[in-house]
């Protein structure tokens, strides 16, 4: 059986109709066949538009769900003190009856964390001791003490997590001492979207051999973007465009030729690249032949456990929702 497929719910968090719409296109992937659906997470974000407190979102998901996974992908949780991130993600679990999911990871605005009164410079250590604080408490039902970031007194947790002794926690980054992080703190890791398949290989075989290290069995949760039409030129001319923009915000040229990446460094330069030379080992788009040539690809050569999609070829809800459900019965339903 092909590994489950996700979907990151799509829109911004700016208002009562934006948190309907999330509960719609939810409901979407739920019977389209998705197995969970994510939310992203930044604090003074308006220009990204990913909700401030994804829990609070992901519960009203929940209570007009009944079997998709409900996700952070990926919470930013050294902002915030590891007991409220628990107790957070334990009353998801509550209200979901056991499908939350806690996907967390550092960030990378510095204003944020400034924002919070902290310093940016630590965020890598906060993340490491908060990893360590809640998978410890979780686990036996007490917080433990003695610690540099987070000290606490002896207390109990509460409330429980549904699933024992607690939900899946995935790990993002692409950092080589978040990989190892990832395979040694984490239940998996959540492979950013932004690198191509060669340099994707390379961070989920340190996060395994950091796995295999810590005696953890690796699971890859694999963020890709995507999206799907009728035919190529269809998703050329609404994709292009959006990827370009992407990529000029989250990708950086000079990393792009250290890996030696030379398409994304074209695009980034506003060299001519076109749509097949792009997608290639890159995305998951195009029609559903396409869609589905280019997961089996990626399980082929690089290999995960869930594929967590990104639909963002357009901002249109009716044409998310038309993709939403093209995709689950043009390219789910034929791999499952």
């Amino acid at each position: 059986m092909a590994p489950p497929i996700s979907l990151m719910l799509p829109g911004r968090a700016d208002s009562p109709q934006s948190i309907d719409q999330y509960i719609r296109y939810a409901q979407l992937a739920e019977a389209s066949g998705f197995y969970m659906a994510t939310l992203g997470h930044h604090s003074f974000g308006p220009d990204i538009g990913d909700p401030s407190a994804p829990f609070v979102v992901l519960a009203a998901i929940a209570r007009e769900t009944s079997t998709i996974r409900l996700g952070t992908g990926v919470y930013l949780s050294p902002l915030h003190h590891p007991a409220t991130v628990m107790e957070q993600a334990a009353t998801l679990d509550q209200v979901s009856n056991g499908r939350a999911v806690l996907g967390v990871g550092l960030g990378w605005r510095p204003e944020e964390y400034k924002g919070f009164g902290l310093d940016y410079s630590t965020r890598a250590a906060r993340m490491e001791e908060g990893l360590q604080l809640m998978r410890t408490a979780w686990e036996t039902g007490r917080f433990p003490q003695g610690l540099e970031h987070f000290p606490m007194p002896d207390l109990p947790v509460f409330p429980a997590c549904v699933q024992d002794p607690h939900m899946p926690i995935l790990v993002g980054g692409s950092a080589p001492a978040a990989l190892e992080r990832a395979g040694r703190l984490g239940d998996g890791l959540f492979a950013l979207p932004q690198e191509s398949m060669a340099a994707m290989k390379g961070q989920i075989d340190l996060y395994r051999q950091g796995g295999q290290n810590a005696g953890r069995n690796p699971y890859v949760c694999l963020m890709r973007q995507c999206w799907i039409g009728e035919s190529v030129d269809q998703v050329a001319e609404a994709w292009m465009p959006r990827l370009k923009a992407f990529y000029s915000t989250f990708a950086n040229a000079r990393d792009a030729q250290a890996q030696g990446d030379d398409v994304l460094v074209a695009l980034l330069d506003s060299q001519p690249v076109s749509f097949e030379q792009f997608a290639e080992r890159r995305l998951i788009g195009g029609t559903p032949d396409m869609c589905r040539q280019s997961i089996q690809d990626w399980q082929q050569n690089v290999g995960f456990d869930e594929l967590v999609l990104i639909f963002n070829g357009s901002e249109d809800p009716a044409e998310l929702e038309n993709a939403i459900q093209l995709f689950g019965k043009t390219v789910i339903a034929q791999l499952t």
